[in-house]
């Protein structure tokens, strides 16, 4: 009798783990869906576009991805259910399970992979100051003006570094939008964000208005790798992301990709090699 109770007691320890095992990868499958966490306010990379479905260079790239991954569960096509975050949530929503995959921009850093874990990159940006053209010129000439950044983002931690030294207050905003508008009314002198984003909103903002007084300087202060993201621990759903992002790569489709979200866009020779680069064999 004494045995059969530590047999029963084993097998309920052993099994207990077991039932935590499920990963992405199986919940994906038993619903029959991807859940793809997308920014509504973040072009060319993850945007709502002029129909209100979720548009950009990430979120095409994750339907490519969401498409590899129903091939390999045996669920193709597997469905895409886009649930919308902002530069808050979009690390909670990974965390509790909100979302699959994280389909924005994202730049993997160290810290960040203490928490949730990235895909190899698939865009290589770095932090660049937008500014007035009738104010300051450089962020060297900053003496106690106020400067702004993005919310959540590695913009504020920079435009800290670089502003507060000299009395400037950082203002956080809700979106490139909102700064970028500040900006252009005179209330903060310089906007911190990433090239790529602010250029895009840059032109936004000059098609209503081309005479709008801001300039993007091409200067970088940071090296900013863009990758999708996914909870930790979720070693599965990273191979497959993997690996449909490498054959996209080594394909070369993924200039195609670029080019239909970001229209007459001039990559540098570095940049292009990126994908070859990060791009894993078989």
């Amino acid at each position: 009798m004494r045995l059969n109770r530590i047999l029963i007691f084993v097998i309920l320890l052993l099994g207990v783990p077991a039932l935590g095992l499920a990963d992405a990868l199986d919940r994906i499958t038993e619903r029959g869906s991807i859940k793809i966490g997308v920014r509504e306010a973040s072009a060319p990379f993850s945007y709502r576009d002029s129909d209100g479905f979720p548009a950009g260079l990430a979120v095409a790239l994750c339907n490519r991805v969401a498409a590899a991954i129903g091939r390999a569960i045996g669920r193709s096509p597997v469905a895409i259910e886009y649930v919308y975050v902002d530069s808050k949530t979009r690390f909670s929503a990974l965390q509790l399970g909100e979302v699959d995959l994280h389909c924005g921009p994202m730049t993997q850093t160290l810290a960040r992979r203490e928490n949730i874990d990235f895909s190899i990159p698939y865009f290589m940006d770095g932090i660049s100051p937008a500014l007035r053209r009738d104010g300051v010129q450089d962020v060297a000439e900053l003496s106690g003006q106020p400067v702004g950044a993005l919310r959540g983002t590695t913009s504020v931690a920079l435009a800290r570094q670089i502003a507060e030294p000299g009395g400037s207050a950082v203002i956080e905003f809700g979106s490139h939008e909102e700064g970028m508008r500040a900006l252009g009314r005179g209330e903060i002198d310089i906007y911190f964000g990433d090239q790529g984003l602010l250029l895009h909103q840059l032109a936004v903002l000059k098609a209503e208005d081309r005479l709008i007084p801001i300039t993007v300087l091409p200067e970088q202060f940071s090296y900013e790798p863009y990758s999708l993201a996914m909870k930790a621990g979720e070693h599965r759903l990273r191979l497959e992301t993997d690996r449909a992002l490498s054959d996209i790569y080594l394909s070369q489709d993924i200039f195609d990709e670029i080019e239909a979200a970001f229209g007459d866009f001039a990559m540098s020779d570095l940049a292009q090699f990126l994908y070859v680069l990060v791009a894993l064999p078989e």
